[in-house]
């Protein structure tokens, strides 16, 4: 689940409420597929499970910011550059 928007008195909004007393404040979450494919010895974009791709989309649509970097593992060899 991913926090896409706010129900804050009765009303939708997009950005994080300066007040967030809970009684007020209701996250509103988009649910996203996950992906049980073990991502650590891929090493190109293609390789890369839909569902992560779709939800790299969904990211990229939501904070309008392009993702140039994905990292499947700690090691700087396991970086792929989108």
């Amino acid at each position: 689940k991913v926090c896409t928007a706010y129900e804050y008195n009765g009303e939708v909004i997009k950005h994080f409420p300066y007040n967030i007393e809970p009684e007020n404040v209701k996250p509103i979450y988009t649910e996203i597929s996950g992906w049980k494919e073990d991502l650590t010895g891929m090493t190109s974009e293609d390789q890369l499970p839909q569902a992560l791709l779709d939800y790299i989309a969904f990211i990229e649509k939501e904070t309008e910011i392009k993702i140039t970097i994905v990292s499947v593992g700690p090691d700087r060899k396991q970086t792929i550059e989108r």
